[in-house]
């Protein structure tokens, strides 16, 4: 009488081929597809946009280009969504599927780590700020400026002539916007409204008649440029136009690479409005007390430099010394010296700050999975050890 295998559940199927070996090597050969087509694709759009575009949370589908935009490689998908696929694999076949006990411990806890620093990974993508914080010595500062990100400022001064805290106008929907596109933005603070047109994330403010063609304001025109494949040397631009009911009251040009807010009056009041790179305020202060460093022979260019600071939070002061590889740590935000100069004898330092709340995560998973691994091995030298002995232990003859 034969008897037939029951068959499978569909779950059971799903369950087993999420699990198994050939998704995660084909994840393995897809990780490094990307990571090989991104690094060529770098040479040409600069690290920010390839990384932007290969390991993005937005990116799906990616067609690596080369310089001329010429497809050089298969679709893929985004390194993103490829690491999530394998963050399930990882979950379902190294910690569920995989068989248990005190003999697969360390294997079991090593998967377990680099299921931790592939999560890692993503929260840095979603949640990781990075800035740039400026200090000339003797001086303190307790605010970043994004690298990357511009948002615009509008805001009113006061009878002396001092700023009024900002309305925003966040980058979100500034990047949103191609260069036909228009955005108003209302205010109920303010008794009128704005109206941003022909934005480009990387222009030029030229004088007009000197070269190419656009809307002129105050003698100024605005043109977009070639994107440098280096994120941080392209400057945002756009035309805004100051609306009171529906009727236009002036017409204004904004440039980042411009430091200087751009000045109006409507109602007798003055208002000032610029586009910078975003602000985002520090939970802390920092003391620049000595900046130092030496520049390669003959050149401006930095080969090596530290700062001395101290840094002031909730009435607390604490002194750091902050060389290239040796930053400083408060509470989720890390400092490292990435800048020095000395332009007309007065140092100043340019510090980056990230706040990743995975920044030590990896590191953490790193030392978990060597303990693990180590323990692994030293049972498995102790198991064959053992077997080996009792193989050459001899037979007694009865």
């Amino acid at each position: 009488m034969s008897t037939s295998k029951p068959s499978k559940s569909l779950g059971r199927r799903v369950f087993e081929i999420l699990s198994g070996y050939e998704i995660a090597v084909i994840c393995f050969i897809l990780l490094f597809l990307l990571t090989f087509y991104g690094t060529i694709e770098q040479s040409w759009i600069g690290l920010y946009a390839a990384i932007e575009k290969y390991f993005d949370i937005d990116s799906f589908i990616v067609f690596p280009r080369n310089g001329s935009e010429k497809i050089i490689g298969p679709p893929l998908p985004g390194a993103y969504w490829v690491i999530v696929v394998l963050s399930i694999n990882m979950f379902l076949g190294g910690i569920i599927r995989i068989r248990k006990g005190w003999k697969k411990a360390g294997v079991l806890v090593t998967h377990f780590s680099i299921l931790f620093m592939l999560v890692a990974g993503a929260v840095s993508s979603l949640y990781k700020k990075e800035g740039l914080m400026v200090v000339f010595e003797g001086e303190k500062s307790n605010y970043a400026q994004s690298y990357v990100d511009s948002t615009i400022e509008v805001f009113a001064y006061d009878e002396n002539g001092d700023r009024q805290p900002p309305l925003i106008i966040p980058n979100a929907e500034l990047r949103a916007l191609k260069s036909t596109d228009t955005l108003t933005a209302d205010f109920e603070e303010l008794p009128f409204s704005l109206k941003i047109t022909n934005y480009h994330g990387a222009a030029e403010m030229t004088i007009a008649g000197s070269g190419g063609t656009g809307k002129v304001v105050d003698g100024f025109i605005l043109r977009e440029v070639e994107p440098n494949k280096e994120e941080e040397a392209n400057m945002d631009g756009c035309y805004v136009s100051v609306l009171k009911e529906g009727e236009v009251q002036q017409e204004l040009l904004l440039w980042t690479a411009n430091p200087q807010p751009v000045s109006f009056v409507i109602d007798n009041v003055r208002y000032g409005i610029h586009l910078p790179r975003q602000v985002w305020p520090m939970p802390f202060e920092v003391e620049l007390k000595r900046s130092v460093g030496e520049y390669y022979p003959g050149t401006r260019k930095a080969s090596w430099f530290q700062s001395d600071v101290t840094k002031v939070a909730e009435g607390y002061r604490e002194d750091y010394e902050i060389i290239m590889n040796h930053p400083m740590r408060h509470g989720g935000y890390t400092l490292y010296q990435a800048r020095w100069d000395k332009p007309e004898g007065r140092p100043f330092s340019g510090f980056a700050i990230v706040k990743n709340p995975s920044d030590k995560w990896p590191e953490y998973a790193l030392y978990i999975a060597t303990v693990a691994m180590a323990i692994h091995f030293l049972f498995m030298l102790f198991r064959h050890a053992s077997g080996s002995r009792s193989k050459s232990s001899p037979k007694s003859s009865s």
